[in-house]
């Protein structure tokens, strides 16, 4: 979190499980969860949501292509109790009617807002980028007294639905068995060819399989070579678990978004 005078900033990369982005070929419909409920800090008290800002890594190794509206909703607690889920990401959203409760505002991304395409590899979007004032957000948010994990902190919720069909699908493929314990994954596109990792990952981000199994931490993209590009592990954040032959491979936090507020 950034903060100076009266103006603050919280970043927050939503978690969403690979299996769920592996879902009916990895694309999301129209109006399905694009991630449930992720808690992040706020001082204390009333603020201004002034603006957010979203980064979505592409898929198969170039920009997201067709471009689609995004809704974020916020939540709060109720005596301690965080709301409950809106539905798994990639399916439609099945939200309880008391997490209505927990609702203090959303905000809306529409597609004009995001950047010109500049980007092969990834899309930016901003809100108040488009033509009309409406989708420029305008709600004062205030979590629960007390709700924080510190002191001088409250805790806020962010969920997100998407407004067309989508998708974080990668290229790359487990080439080959690993096993747990291993601090490195080899991969290809299916036939010994090149999955473009370089191209789909970074360095820091966090790898699971299409049936959640844990990578673990990025440590470094090597280049491919003759049949396989292999992916270097962090020894003391995974591999934790098997990874079978030909399993997609998937960043859990494809999303970025830095919202920015006034107090």
């Amino acid at each position: 979190m950034g903060q100076s005078g009266k103006y603050f900033t919280v970043e927050v990369k939503p978690f969403i499980k690979a299996s769920h982005q592996a879902a009916s070929s990895a694309a999301f419909a129209g109006d399905d969860v694009l991630f449930d409920w992720h808690a992040f800090q706020v001082p204390k008290g009333a603020s201004k949501l002034l603006s957010i800002n979203a980064v979505l890594r592409g898929a198969d190794g170039a920009s997201a292509g067709t471009l689609r509206d995004m809704d974020i909703y916020f939540a709060k607690t109720i005596n301690g109790v965080a709301p409950a889920t809106v539905g798994n990401a990639n399916a439609t959203m099945s939200a309880a009617p008391v997490v209505s409760n927990h609702i203090i505002g959303m905000a809306h991304i529409e597609t004009s807002e995001y950047g010109n395409d500049a980007v092969d590899l990834f899309n930016i979007a901003q809100t108040g980028g488009g033509a009309g004032p409406n989708i420029i957000p305008s709600v004062v948010l205030e979590g629960e007294p007390d709700s924080g994990d510190n002191v001088g902190f409250d805790k806020l919720y962010m969920a997100g639905s998407i407004g067309g069909a989508f998708s974080f699908g990668t290229t790359v493929l487990a080439r080959g068995a690993s096993a747990a314990g291993s601090v490195d994954v080899p991969c290809d596109k299916g036939s010994d060819d090149d999955p473009d990792a370089d191209l789909i990952f970074a360095v820091g981000d966090t790898l699971h399989s299409a049936t959640d199994d844990v990578l673990g931490v990025v440590k470094e993209i090597q280049a491919f070579s003759t049949n396989a590009q292999p992916l270097l592990f962090d020894a003391t954040s995974g591999i934790t678990d098997t990874i079978a032959d030909n399993e997609e491979i998937f960043n859990v936090f494809p999303i970025k978004f830095v919202l920015s507020f006034e107090r």
